[in-house]
């Protein structure tokens, strides 16, 4: 079998010693622990939301890659691995001269010397970051800036897809992210002066290990509109699953100082995908109160849901990530298009 163009590596490639080891294991279990069912793997390893969107758009797409093969001999000759064990491997692999083109990002490291400096390595050609805003944190690394291009992922839009006949006149989801509890119950307080019963959903960086996104998409099932409270995001997916039930939400946005495993810097966004038809931003309480009285006099005035499906779903997306991957790797300027492959994501 020939290998493929790309592969998508989120685990290192097992050793033959490796692999001989769990096929033994394998066949022994059944007589070891039998009935004994197999310990959960989940089938994105590595940052689920990210991984999952890449992997289902590029199959969405056809496109002509592998994900986590057993052999090396089975890497493409481009490698996304937007996760630090793989990464090191693949660059491993480029400097044998096994791999010609090593993609990273967005979620191996915010920072430049986070994680022993993991986007730092020379090996990498190209640095996926989830918006713009990032390259701000790159002042003191400016190679990385010069590599970086922002793109996405997707949303499940058929799971985040909204029930019909649900009342949702009655409700606002409270994501609460960021700021201290009194700030949270102070945005509660604004949302039950417009007949809203606010319902938080307390959350944190990794968002799915405080909730699963099952608790969440019940939530936004009943929600008339969601109210975001973090002080940064660099895309924030919850806000696109948000869209994807078409809910629009009014975020906060301060653009003030944020924090990250301990180290403050300047946030360039709460929202960056946020549009016109998605929701609207705001800075302070009073702000809140205002934008929350704009949206639910006019309704129908935003179209969440739509946006996503135009600009945002996993195809969409992958295709962009897959152009830039084959565009860099051919060392064109053009656009190199793919059966199955989109237009650029923008608002």
């Amino acid at each position: 079998m020939a290998r493929p163009f790309l592969t998508v590596l989120t685990a290192p490639v097992p050793s033959n010693g490796r692999r001989w080891y769990q096929g033994v294991r394998s066949a022994i279990r059944p007589f070891v622990k039998p009935g004994v069912p197999l310990p959960y793997a989940s089938p994105y390893p590595g940052h689920h939301a990210l991984v999952r969107s890449v992997v289902e758009g590029l199959r969405e797409i056809r496109a002509d890659f592998n994900f986590n093969p057993r052999r090396t001999g089975d890497v493409g000759r481009a490698v996304y691995a937007p996760e630090n064990a793989a990464l090191a491997q693949a660059a491993a692999l480029k400097r044998r001269g096994r791999v010609d083109y090593l993609v990273a990002g967005p979620v191996n490291a915010l920072f430049p010397d986070e994680a022993d400096g993991a986007l730092l390595m020379p090996e990498i050609d190209r640095l996926i970051i989830a918006c713009d805003w990032v390259k701000q944190l790159y002042a003191e690394a400016p190679q990385l800036a010069a590599k970086s291009v922002a793109c996405p992922c997707g949303v499940d839009v058929t799971f985040w897809t909204p029930t019909q006949g649900v009342d949702r006149t009655k409700a606002a989801a409270i994501y609460w992210k960021s700021g201290d509890e009194a700030f949270c119950e102070q945005v509660e307080q604004i949302v039950r002066g417009f007949g809203l019963e606010p319902r938080r959903l307390r959350s944190g960086h990794g968002e799915h290990a405080h909730f699963s996104r099952e608790e969440f998409r019940a939530l936004l099932d009943q929600a008339s509109v969601g109210v975001f409270l973090s002080a940064f995001e660099t895309q924030g997916i919850a806000l696109a699953e948000a869209w994807s039930m078409n809910v629009p939400t009014l975020a906060w946005d301060p653009q003030g100082t944020a924090s990250w495993r301990g180290r403050s810097f300047r946030s360039g966004s709460s929202a960056p995908y946020l549009t016109a038809a998605t929701g609207r931003l705001w800075r302070t309480v009073d702000d809140l109160a205002a934008v929350l009285r704009d949206v639910l006099a006019e309704p129908t005035s935003f179209q969440p849901r739509q946006w996503v499906l135009e600009h945002m779903t996993d195809a969409i997306c992958s295709a962009a990530l897959y152009r830039i991957i084959r565009e860099g790797a051919a060392g064109s300027v053009g656009p190199i298009r793919q059966a199955g492959s989109v237009g650029p994501i923008g608002p």
